[in-house]
């Protein structure tokens, strides 16, 4: 159901999408969840650059800072000049895949352009360290424009995995509070990536921090669902 409304109905249809777009003009965080198809979703809330400049900011924290040249080739589509930059968090935490090789010289990445984009990296297990590096990035973007309209800002986090597997509950809730109000402080659109099914352990412990969650899955095509969590609303599995 969605509130007291029929979901899929004409009423609940609106409310969701008057909330949408209130989030994307306030500010908004989204937790996206499901074991597949969850960088087709992350693409999609990067944001096309067809109506307006963007500004990317990649949080590297199980996978190296090259994902974020991927990402943005599909990205940026547009004839607009974005900026972008990688934080990436080189601690040693038992949540990584450990696939990865991270090399903390690495700096040469790229943009749709072919212009190498700022890309720090963040050493130790201390998630205020990388709390702060984020802000800065994000305040750096800020006093470049001069201010941030809504929705410009667009932050991937990839992923939320070693956090939860290596920290306190009561650490990871206040980093996470503390990231997310940074991005209504800059009326900013972050999704943070979450390998997990929608009615786990994990993804019930952190949802309320969140303004909504979005399952990702594939079935005869990519489909997406979405939990908006401050007004009980539940969509049908749509499209992306």
């Amino acid at each position: 159901m969605c509130g007291e409304e029929r979901r899929g109905s004409p009423e609940a249809t609106a409310r969701f999408r008057h909330r949408l777009a209130n989030l994307k003009r306030n500010g908004c965080n989204i937790l996206l969840v499901g074991t597949d198809a969850l960088d087709a979703a992350c693409e999609r809330l990067l944001g096309e650059s067809s109506a307006g400049p963007r500004y990317r900011l990649f949080v590297t924290t199980d996978a190296t800072p090259a994902i974020a040249h991927s990402k943005l080739t599909s990205a940026q589509s547009g004839p607009y000049r974005d900026e972008a930059a990688v934080v990436d968090w080189q601690a040693d935490v038992r949540g990584g895949s450990g696939t990865d090789v991270r090399d903390g010289g690495e700096t040469d990445v790229r943009d749709h352009f072919g212009q190498p984009f700022q890309c720090v990296s963040v050493e130790g297990d201390d998630l205020r360290d990388l709390g702060e590096t984020v802000e800065e990035t994000i305040e750096q973007f800020d006093s470049e424009v001069g201010s941030l309209s809504p929705a410009e800002l667009r932050l991937c986090f990839d992923s939320i995995t070693p956090l939860v597997a290596d920290y306190d509950d009561r650490d990871v809730r206040r980093f996470l509070l503390g990231l997310t109000e940074t991005v209504e402080r800059f009326d900013g659109m972050a999704h943070y990536h979450l390998p997990a099914e929608y009615d786990s352990e994990t993804v019930d412990s952190i949802e309320a921090l969140f303004d909504a969650v979005v399952e990702v899955q594939y079935g005869d095509e990519i489909e997406q669902r979405w939990h908006l969590t401050d007004e009980d609303i539940t969509t049908d599995w749509l499209p992306l």
